[in-house]
């Protein structure tokens, strides 16, 4: 739990700080699930939409196990797997959104 909490601040220090966007574009979780392939993977980390097409085969893990998060909300194998703080930085330029208002589940997008 001290761990998840640990990355629940780094992201917040990282969204508060250094991702100035006032208006980001909103999805849906149906509109995420529709980017599913290696050739077009989108996830949601902590009510945040990454397009992660370009990084999916450099992920140190392999491919595959982005696979299976692929078109999905990924937050809690994000947090579950042992990702650096540079992980963190790295996944800030995949950011292209957020979900809808009505299906986040996090406070701190904004």
């Amino acid at each position: 739990m001290d761990f998840i909490n640990a990355l629940n601040n780094i992201q917040s220090v990282l969204l508060t700080n250094f991702i100035s966007q006032p208006k980001r574009k909103q999805y849906t979780l149906k509109d995420v699930s529709t980017h599913c392939q290696v050739d077009d993977c989108w996830m949601v980390i902590r009510d945040l939409v990454y397009d992660l097409t370009e990084f999916i085969n450099e992920h140190p893990g392999g491919y595959d196990i982005m696979l299976d998060y692929a078109g999905t909300d990924a937050t809690m194998a994000f947090a579950d797997k042992p990702h650096s703080k540079n992980a963190w930085w790295q996944l800030q330029k995949y950011l292209i959104g957020e979900l809808v208002p009505e299906e986040r589940m996090y406070n701190d997008t904004t």
